[in-house]
């Protein structure tokens, strides 16, 4: 029997399923995809509906599925000044006066002034999201 865990609308750009895409819902709660499909659609605020059924919570938007997992420890802020992208040892201080710093080696350029920060805790590991790219982190402070 499956059952209404969640109707409303995606709180921001939605641009369809990726590995491990996060979903914000206008009730503040977080969706992570569990398993790998890409399909791109690009809509803003689109209408969203989780349904559990057997044990599994399945988000339909625009007539297409994919199976999630809600994540409960997300932190959401802005680089506090620029954002120049991935590398090595780098730290990085959001405006909520939290120090974060890159765990596992990666470099990508990529410049942006105080974007949006959203880091997700996945499986015991924290995942900073930034403009489109993501890294391994860990707290500093």
């Amino acid at each position: 029997m499956e059952q209404i865990v969640y109707q409303g609308k995606i709180d921001s750009d939605f641009v369809g399923f990726d590995q491990d895409a996060i979903f914000k819902m206008d009730d503040g709660t977080f969706w992570i995809q569990t398993m790998y499909r890409y399909w791109y659609h690009y809509e803003y605020r689109p209408d969203a509906v989780i349904l559990q059924e057997d044990g599994k919570y399945i988000l339909s938007v625009a007539g297409e599925s994919i199976e999630v997992r809600r994540l409960t420890n997300v932190i959401e802020s802005t680089i506090d000044g620029k954002f120049e992208g991935w590398n090595k040892d780098k730290e990085y201080k959001l405006t909520n006066g939290q120090i974060w710093k890159q765990k596992r080696y990666k470099y990508e350029y990529k410049y942006a002034y105080r974007p949006d920060v959203m880091i997700a805790e996945i499986n015991g590991t924290y995942i900073m999201y930034v403009d489109g790219t993501t890294a391994e982190v860990k707290r500093v402070r």
